[in-house]
């Protein structure tokens, strides 16, 4: 079979490769086994554990199977035999697999696909096989149960790979050629120079090149500038320092006010509302069509692709000219990954895998392979440092990235409510800001109205599932001791 990745996936490939297999065919049809072997049964001595897995980024079936060549090689009594998912089936292959009693020992499941097979019981906790050693080999303090993301209800359950930090941090990537048509030599550090900018490139482009543009897809254009502003939370809606709705705050009215007079003096480039393939916006970017605009680090890669020799600086996201007022917000230190069936005969042989696919060797092989920063940033620190754009996106991250609180992994009672709130679409602000964006509109009135009405939806859902037998309070969001300026500790709670 070949794994589920989410919309996020491509955040995932920092300066990576191209997209996953296409998923073809049933699902039941779909499957393959690689590798040796196709029996999950011990043969004497040797015990075979199953890992079902996707064949994501483009080369990783090989990759995987010469990984476990190796692995198989220094663990002569285990043998491994993979399985393959479609990207698109890999959750739904996973729980078919449990409800039909032949589960694999070890599995790969990301952020919500974990959550969803973890709250059917079927994930195991790991931490009786961690030892110092294993520890040492993260960041101090990034295993803290309150913001590892790996943890639930205390307890290790899941082992990352890549995302991180990468995951979060946004570029202000500048096509020097292009800002050099309109006399800036000097990428914008602040939200006002930033329209002055690119105000003056599209002003002297011609109408072939504009000074700034980007993807809406619900509001990344406004988030990723709204975060150096505010915290980072109001991207929701919420200001997690209150537990109660934001979508009024300065912050995010100064950034829609911002994309309004950009985009009704044509700044912006034209048709930017309606793109919703990045190749749009990258193909532009490389030909000096677009000369700035955020962009997440895999995208740094696809430019490259498009133009070899494009003279471009990857800098910070610009801040208000009154200062920074908050960062990327990072919500956990890693995103879920590789999890033990609590279903394996053999725990022990299992954790070998899993301690192989955190081991700095396996990373490192990754990134030589797939040009991706992984979790175990020891592991290739030194080759991407020597790296330029490497080294531009993690100076960016140092500056610009910091750890938030995440109410989902404090307890189920902040989960349930955030969950709540993502999912009420009509309450999302992104709704209402790209109207005042396109029809040159004002926002706060709209925002104001939104904003009574997310903070009722708010207590609604508090007495709605309470009721149902979830404990749930405001205080589940709220993180009064949490400075938007500085990372989170679960001591600011």
């Amino acid at each position: 079979m070949k794994e589920l990745e989410l919309s996020r996936r491509s955040m995932l490939r920092m300066l990576g490769v191209g997209a996953a297999v296409t998923a073809t065919g049933g699902l039941a049809s779909a499957c393959s086994l690689v590798g040796s072997g196709d029996s999950e049964q011990s043969s004497g001595d040797t015990v075979t554990i199953k890992i079902a897995l996707v064949p994501d980024p483009t080369g990783a079936s090989q990759f995987y199977r010469e990984q476990f060549d190796l692995f198989e090689k220094a663990n002569p009594g285990i043998k491994v035999q993979v399985i393959e998912n479609p990207t698109d089936q890999q959750t739904n292959a996973i729980e078919l697999s449990f409800q039909q009693g032949s589960p694999p020992d070890v599995f790969r499941a990301q952020d919500d696909a974990f959550d969803r097979i973890f709250d059917r019981g079927w994930i195991a906790p790991l931490d009786a096989h961690v030892t110092d050693e294993f520890k040492a080999r993260f960041p101090e303090g990034t295993l803290d149960p309150a913001t590892s993301g790996l943890h639930r209800d205390g307890k290790l359950y899941t082992l990352p790979l890549v995302w991180g930090k990468w995951s979060y941090v946004r570029l202000l990537l500048v096509n020097n050629t292009a800002a050099q048509l309109g006399g800036v030599t000097t990428p914008p550090k602040t939200w006002e120079e930033l329209e002055q900018t690119a105000t003056a490139i599209t002003r002297r482009g011609g109408g072939k090149t504009f000074g700034f543009g980007g993807i809406w897809g619900k509001g990344n254009m406004a988030k990723f500038l709204q975060n150096t502003g505010g915290p980072s939370s109001i991207d929701q809606g919420i200001d997690l320092r209150t537990g109660r709705a934001a979508v009024t705050d300065p912050s995010l009215i100064g950034v829609i006010e911002l994309l309004r007079r950009m985009n009704a003096n044509k700044v912006l480039t034209p048709g930017w509302e309606t793109w919703t393939d990045a190749s749009k916006l990258h193909a532009a970017f490389a030909k000096g069509e677009l000369a700035m605009f955020v962009a997440a680090p895999y995208q740094v890669n696809e430019i490259r692709k498009l133009n070899a020799s494009i003279d471009m600086s990857i800098v910070a996201v610009p801040v208000p000219a009154s200062g920074r007022g908050g960062y990327s917000g990072q919500s956990s230190s890693y995103s879920p990954l590789w999890s033990m069936s609590a279903q394996s005969k053999h725990p022990e042989q299992a954790w070998k895998l899993m301690d192989f696919l955190a081991s700095k060797d396996f990373h490192r092989a990754y990134y030589e392979k797939f040009a991706t920063l992984t979790a175990l940033e020891s592991a290739w620190q030194d080759k991407a440092a020597a790296n330029p754009d490497q080294k531009a996106i993690m100076d960016v991250a140092a500056e610009s990235v910091r750890i938030i609180p995440n109410p989902k992994l404090v307890g189920k009672g902040g989960a349930a409510l955030m969950s709540a709130i993502r999912g009420k679409q009509d309450l999302q602000w992104s709704e209402i800001a790209l109207p005042a964006i396109l029809h040159n509109q004002a926002f706060a009135g709209p925002a104001a109205q939104l904003n009574a009405k997310l903070d009722t939806f708010i207590d609604q859902q508090v007495t709605e599932l309470s009721a149902k037998g979830t404990k749930v309070a405001r205080a589940d969001i709220t993180f009064p001791g949490w400075d938007p300026l500085q990372p989170y500790t679960p001591a600011q709670k």
